[in-house]
């Protein structure tokens, strides 16, 4: 079907297109495959930075761009490089990641940038996240030994138990900055940069290719991927997801992230009529 051809499937990764411990499925895999085949374009927009997402890309088979650090970055895996990056206002972050630490010195902050992370305040989520993510960070004595430079995202890793106080403490410094916070999992807060959104990264992909007039289809499960499906013509999301994804979504899948969900919403696109896809 001639159609197929125009779709741009957005797609989340943790919690949605990898299983529960960060691996991704034969399933997943072999539906994607298929929709490449048929013509549509798979997209994988998240909030890893290079470093925690470069490994997946060789079994995805991924030669298209994908949205990083939940919107700031466009990287392009075919030309193996950045199309487009927007980073942290360097003195005003560097200030309040240090207010955040020093008021909850149980969190630890990974900052990102486009060749390297350093974690301050390394705890027990940080190290779990490296050893699900498959990547490693510089453990730094301080913030001050963190070097100057673009910051991509700082994400703060805790335990659950912290992030709602952490969410209303940190919206109170975000208020009159150049940032934004987003809580993107039970134990993860994240500081990007104004206006800086899956969604927004979204949009800006499409336009950087021509292909404003594709049929979008997105895929998420967590607050920071809100902003991508209500952009999109068919949000979906897995059954793992949070309430207020599955208000937003034209299709909540029977399966969860760790049962072939991305393959169930490919399966049903693949399988829909033309008229469908126009809307």
């Amino acid at each position: 079907m001639s159609k197929k051809k125009d779709i741009y499937f957005f797609c989340d990764m943790d919690g949605t297109l990898l299983n529960s411990d960060k691996t991704l499925s034969e399933e997943n895999l072999n539906a994607i495959l298929k929709l490449r085949e048929a013509g549509g374009k798979f997209v994988v927009s998240t909030g890893r930075v290079m470093q925690a997402t470069r490994h997946y890309f060789e079994p995805v088979g991924v030669d298209f761009p994908v949205i990083l650090s939940n919107g700031g970055m466009i990287y392009d895996c075919h030309e193996n490089k950045v199309m487009w990056s927007e980073y942290l206002p360097e003195v005003s972050s560097r200030k309040m990641v240090s207010e955040l630490l020093e008021k909850f010195p149980d969190a630890c902050a990974e900052i990102c940038t486009p060749e390297h992370i350093y974690d301050v305040q390394i705890n027990e989520q940080e190290r779990i996240h490296w050893k699900k993510g498959g990547f490693t960070a510089e453990i730094m004595e301080s913030l001050d030994d963190v070097p100057d430079g673009n910051w991509c995202k700082v994400l703060f890793a805790m335990h659950e138990e912290l992030i709602e106080p952490f969410a209303a403490y940190a919206q109170t410094l975000s208020d009159a900055a150049d940032v934004e916070f987003i809580t993107s999992s039970t134990i993860f807060h994240e500081m990007l940069p104004k206006n800086c959104s899956k969604g927004s990264a979204m949009k800006k992909l499409l336009r950087l290719y021509g292909a404003e007039n594709a049929f979008t289809v997105a895929m998420g499960d967590y607050d920071n991927d809100l902003e991508m499906l209500k952009n999109a013509d068919f949000p979906a999301c897995p059954s793992n997801a949070v309430d207020e994804i599955k208000s937003v979504c034209r299709m909540v899948t029977v399966s969860d992230c760790s049962h072939g969900a991305v393959a169930e919403v490919i399966e049903y696109i693949l399988n829909s009529d033309e008229e469908y896809l126009k809307g």
